[in-house]
């Protein structure tokens, strides 16, 4: 069992694991808590406890749980998620904890997200402004309910700047995160079965706009299937690899994944996201799961194709299934 002095500096530690190289750890613990540096210091020598009001400031600063330093009882893990309100307010507010989030893991000097995806990875859509426009624009309506867009229509040039610019900064921020990604034949599908509701349902303006979407679905997936060729994640401007780096793997599995399941590594702490309510996630750094899900890629990954860099036969014809998939949506579309 360890003692409250062991739990402090095993806390700091964790914390200065993800800070940037060019961070200091008292630095961020004069900044945070509004202390000087003397008082950082003792607090790092053990010599000073944090009190519980630091510790939350941390904790929330950091995106980091002090649960993870409590020895667990088995089967019991402690998750958290931020409740959705059916308002483009609470939506703005989602999307910017994303973006927060994905600050803290890229600051992060050693970071990783292992991606099993049931759908598309939210980050590729907002490298597309179209398909950034579409989703939120679903998720909005047939997901949250807001009750001003329920009469709406779904219009190519009407653009939510304000959003855009947020799905920018997010696909900007992991553009810069290594990455693997398990896709199964089914990754697609979701976005696609939204795309033809949309259309069947009425939701769009004009088939024009539908077709646009579609064209846009078509352009989201190429640019994933070029980001595998290069193992390179595109930037978010002129779509060239990030200088060079190898940044991104896919890999292709046969077996079905039934949910989205993501974990992050970033220096000595882990965490799990798991898809919840269609696009929100819950969230843990419980060890003893994140060491269980770990495991878990480790197996889907073994048992999977690799389709980045040298695979291009196989990746050819993964997408080449993927593709088909967007040419009947489309044909479906246009016989409408």
């Amino acid at each position: 069992m360890m003692t409250a002095l062991e739990k402090q500096s095993q806390f700091l530690r964790k914390i200065e694991d993800i800070l940037p190289k060019n961070t200091t750890l008292v630095n961020e613990l004069s900044d945070v808590l509004k202390i000087s540096t003397d008082s950082a210091y003792r607090r790092m020598r053990g010599e000073t406890f944090l009190v519980i009001d630091e510790i939350l400031l941390l904790c929330n600063h950091f995106n980091v749980s002090f649960d993870s330093l409590n020895p667990a009882r088995e089967g019991v893990v402690s998750f958290r998620y931020s409740k959705m309100e059916p308002t483009r307010d609470s939506f703005i507010q989602y999307l910017n904890g994303l973006l927060k989030d994905l600050e803290v893991i890229e600051k992060a000097a050693r970071h990783r997200i292992t991606y099993a995806c049931e759908d598309i990875p939210v980050f590729h859509h907002y490298r597309n402004p179209v398909m950034s426009q579409f989703k939120i624009f679903y998720w909005m309506q047939a997901i949250l309910n807001i009750p001003e867009m329920e009469s709406e229509k779904f219009n190519i040039s009407v653009i939510d700047e304000e959003l855009g610019e947020i799905g920018n900064k997010i696909y900007e921020l992991y553009s810069r995160v290594p990455s693997v990604e398990v896709w199964t034949e089914t990754t697609i599908q979701s976005t696609a079965k939204q795309i033809e509701f949309f259309w069947e349902a009425g939701k769009f303006a004009s088939r024009a706009d539908a077709l646009a979407v579609c064209s846009s679905f078509r352009e989201e997936i190429s640019d994933i299937q070029k980001q595998a060729e290069r193992s390179s994640k595109l930037s978010p401007g002129d779509g060239l690899p990030q200088d060079g780096d190898i940044n991104y793997q896919l890999y292709y599995s046969e077996i079905e994944i039934t949910n989205n399941s993501v974990l992050i590594e970033m220096g000595g702490i882990n965490s799990v996201y798991m898809g919840h309510f269609s696009f929100s996630t819950m969230s843990t750094t419980s060890e003893s799961y994140c060491l269980e899900t770990r495991k878990w890629f480790d197996t889907i990954i073994r048992k999977s194709a690799p389709i980045s860099g040298v695979s291009e036969k196989q990746r050819y014809q993964v997408f080449k299934k993927y593709f088909n998939q967007i040419d009947a949506l489309e044909q479906k579309i246009n016989l409408g």
